[in-house]
């Protein structure tokens, strides 16, 4: 559930990385660049990947410049 003024960002996990390997990336990402999602989660189904939620819309704008390491 979002929480009022939250903007969730949607990152599809890549085929080639496990979840472990894709939420350790995300957070050497996130925390390389000291910012704390207000909300995570995983999903699967047709979509997969992770929907992250961010109180501040300067860190959401800033997250979606994230890349995934090969």
């Amino acid at each position: 559930m979002a929480l009022r003024g939250e903007t969730i960002i949607f990152v599809p996990k890549p085929s080639d990385l496990t979840y472990v390997e894709a939420m350790n990336q995300l957070r050497a990402w996130l925390d390389y660049k000291k910012v704390q999602p207000a909300d995570f989660k995983i999903i699967t189904g047709l979509k997969t990947g992770f929907e992250i939620g961010f109180s501040s819309e300067p860190d959401a704008q800033m997250f979606e410049l994230f890349e995934w390491r090969a």
